[in-house]
């Protein structure tokens, strides 16, 4: 563990503020804290395409020209004839289509749509204040009742979106929840179907966020801990990497991925309620075992800072979807430690529901017809034509069976569709078959059919923008499986030359294995993939006098193998999309066959730790860097000032979305904090 991260890695350590005992007879009590501002300065020009204003679209003008569905005449034909002659509809409808969808351009009625959102350049990715107390109470000897406090007030002014400034077009944003997506950005609310308060002690509002990290009764006696209440687990400590560390999920609404590497997550992990066993079986051997309520990975909502599912799409949380509180759902798991001389062993076995859920279209439910009107004004033929066909209640009961929505704030035109299908790693043109497909007999009603390659798929979604006013929004749903995750690490100190580079060097190895692990495909069809995951890790650390003057240097270097999917949990099959294909191309993702990360990080104090250097770089061969050096000063020990960079550049390689770190290039910032401690 380095350094920076001693400070804050464990949870459930004891408070670094100043004793208070003696306030009741028979017990210690001893509180602590601080308060820090959190300030990141965007040095980029390049706004989160994930959001409304950073969406590199916006006022660029687009002629759309739109196409004769092929299956309009069998399906228009079978509806008037179906109702004559019983049965003879379904035939005409199931009969071969005499065209395809390149074949009849219907240039008359294509517009030039301009996305109706104005582009932002902000100074400001991240001003939070930040708050946290933590009170320790010795009940007894070995009883202790422990309970961390954080606060955490978004105080930034940015040039965000709000969802009201479309409230005039198509109706404005129909579906999802209007806490999310139809006003300004919503900072820390998660909410799921059919539940606002997923997490246990924390209390959220637009702007705001309070809740226990820690909550706890800690029980020692001899070999034996138990701690029992809300607590996060961490059974690993690496930067950026996580192989055996695979207890607790990761809340990201803060600064995403972004904060100080070397704190190796330690204020990312989602706390749960659980109860964890420890007992050491001999000096030698130690069992740690847990039992929690699952909680799932929290994401940036709709439009913040940080937010990385893109907006034009609503998601759909299944985790609470039958408006209980998930107590049913619970994580469990057991790990063995052992040290004997210069070698170390661990071996876990969880058995856990994978908190990043996965993804696939769903219905959006948003009984809206096509508009009878266009983005630029005037009628819209296309929109009139569906929803004359669908009598007598036009397009709109069709169009909620499908994962589209006819509001605005969606994707303008196929070039849209295709850049974000293959920036977040999914296949534009077979994912637009899996929402026709998996969404049948609704898709038909409105003469959307299975397309055979790009430019097929180009010309059936340019139809339906235009049929939709302009746009159409989609929707996803996001569920939870459980999986079981064996892990195996050995350790090894190596005994050399004193004041050797390999003196006291610590070679880690770390695997895990799951068996059926289920991952989001790559057209979000219905259709989950199915794989074995395999994930392996080494790492080498060290500390390393290089001067009498200074004290020794942390150093680290880290290689991680994956062979299913990345960083962030994405298929690798859905890895080297691009923002155009040759026409008869029928897959949007090549994909990759596997992944692998380098890291190198160091700290170096200074004499008297009034100041310390820390630097951490994340490397994918493939094309893409993060760069993080960063300065700490603690003049006392009261205050502390951290600085750290963070350079991201994807396009070390040919194609950013052939490595983790394309899309992400947003996020070159420099980030200042600003501590009080008490």
């Amino acid at each position: 563990m380095t350094a920076g991260a001693a400070q804050a890695q464990d949870d459930t350590s004891g408070s670094s503020g100043g004793e208070s005992g003696g306030w009741f007879k028979d017990m210690d009590v001893s509180f602590g804290g601080f308060i820090r501002p959190e300030i990141s300065f965007s040095t980029t020009d390049k706004e989160n395409p994930n959001n409304q204003r950073g969406n590199p679209y916006n006022s660029q003008p687009e002629k759309i020209v739109p196409y004769l569905p092929p299956n309009s005449a069998n399906t228009i034909l079978g509806n008037v004839l179906g109702t004559l002659v019983p049965g003879l509809g379904n035939v005409i409808r199931g009969a071969p289509d005499l065209t395809n969808w390149s074949t009849v351009p219907l240039d008359i009625l294509a517009p030039t749509n301009t996305r109706p959102v104005a582009p932002a350049n902000n100074v400001f990715n991240l001003h939070i204040l930040r708050a946290e107390g933590e009170l320790g109470v010795k009940i007894t000897n070995d009883l202790k009742f422990i309970a961390r406090l954080r606060a955490i007030g978004e105080m930034g002014q940015y040039s965000d979106f709000n969802g009201a400034d479309l409230s005039g077009m198509n109706g404005g944003i129909s579906g999802g929840n209007p806490a999310l997506y139809g006003g300004a950005p919503n900072y820390f609310q998660y909410q799921v179907e059919g539940q606002k308060h997923p997490n246990p002690l924390e209390w959220a509002g637009p702007n705001y966020l309070v809740y226990f990290p820690t909550m706890i009764l800690d029980y020692n006696h001899g070999p034996l801990n138990v701690r029992l209440g809300n607590q996060s687990i961490a059974w690993g400590q690496a930067i950026f990497f996580r192989v055996l560390d695979v207890v607790d999920g990761l809340d990201l609404r803060r600064h995403s991925i972004l904060d100080y590497a070397q704190e190796e997550y330690s204020d990312k992990r989602v706390p749960s309620p659980a109860l964890r066993i420890g007992y050491q079986i001999t000096d030698d051997i130690l069992a740690d075992g847990y039992v929690q309520k699952f909680q799932p990975t929290v994401y940036g909502n709709p439009n913040t800072q940080y937010n990385i599912i893109p907006v034009q799409f609503t998601v759909h949380d299944n985790y609470a979807l039958n408006g209980n509180d998930r107590w049913d759902k619970l994580s469990y798991g057991m790990r063995l430690k052992a040290n004997f001389g210069q070698w170390g062993f661990q071996a876990v076995a969880t058995r856990r529901y994978n908190p990043d859920g996965v993804f696939r279209w769903t219905a959006s439910n948003v009984n809206k017809g096509l508009p009878t009107t266009g983005l630029n004004g005037g009628i819209n033929p296309l929109g009139i034509t569906v929803n004359a066909t669908n009598l007598p209640s036009g397009s709109g009961p069709a169009l909620a069976g499908t994962p589209f929505e006819a509001s605005p704030g969606g994707v303008y035109s196929a070039a849209e569709w295709f850049h974000y299908a293959s920036m977040v790693r999914l296949d534009g043109i077979q994912g637009l078959n899996a929402a026709i497909n998996d969404f049948e007999p609704s898709t038909g009603k409105v003469y959307a059919s299975p397309v055979q390659n790009y430019q097929q798929a180009v010309s059936e979604l340019n139809t339906f923008f235009v049929a939709g006013g302009g746009d159409l929004r989609g929707h996803i749903e996001r569920d939870y499986f459980q999986e079981t995750v064996l892990g195996l690490g050995a350790s090894y100190v190596v005994d050399g030359a004193p004041g050797s580079l390999l003196d006291q060097l610590i070679i880690n190895v770390e695997g895990s294995y799951t068996p059926a692990r289920v991952y989001t495909s790559p057209t979000l069809g219905k259709d989950f993939l199915h794989s074995n995951d395999w994930v392996g890790a080494l790492v080498l650390e060290k500390y390393y006098r290089f001067s009498d003057a200074f004290p020794a240097t942390y150093l680290v270097l880290q290689y991680m193998h994956r062979t299913r999917d990345d960083l962030f949990g994405r298929s690798l099959k859905g890895y080297g999309g691009s923002d155009s294909y040759d026409a008869n191309a029928t897959s949007g993702t090549p994909g990759v066959t596997n992944a692998n990360y380098v890291v190198f990080a160091f700290q170096q104090p200074f004499p008297h730790d009034i100041f310390r250097a820390g630097f951490a770089t994340l490397y994918d061969p493939r094309g893409g860097i993060l760069v993080q050096p960063g300065l700490q000063y603690k003049p006392n020990g009261h205050w502390a000032i951290d600085g750290f960079y963070n350079y991201i550049n994807d396009r070390l390689g040919s194609n950013p979305n052939r490595n983790l770190l394309g899309g992400l290039a947003f996020g070159n910032e420099f980030t200042l904090r600003i501590g009080y401690q008490f």
